[in-house]
């Protein structure tokens, strides 16, 4: 997953490779990656 700065540069994220991940990691990895909790849980229910 890559984070689209303001400035126009790009981050790469790193993400664990785990079955499951602590509710904390996901909030900061949503965070950091600029997606709101209610667009995470609108893709998620499509699932």
């Amino acid at each position: 997953m890559i984070r689209k700065n303001s400035d126009g540069t790009t981050t790469p994220l790193t993400l664990p490779n785990h079955k499951q991940i602590k509710s904390s990691t996901l909030r900061s990895i949503c965070t950091q990656a600029g997606i709101s909790r209610d667009d995470f849980v609108a893709s998620y229910e499509k699932t």
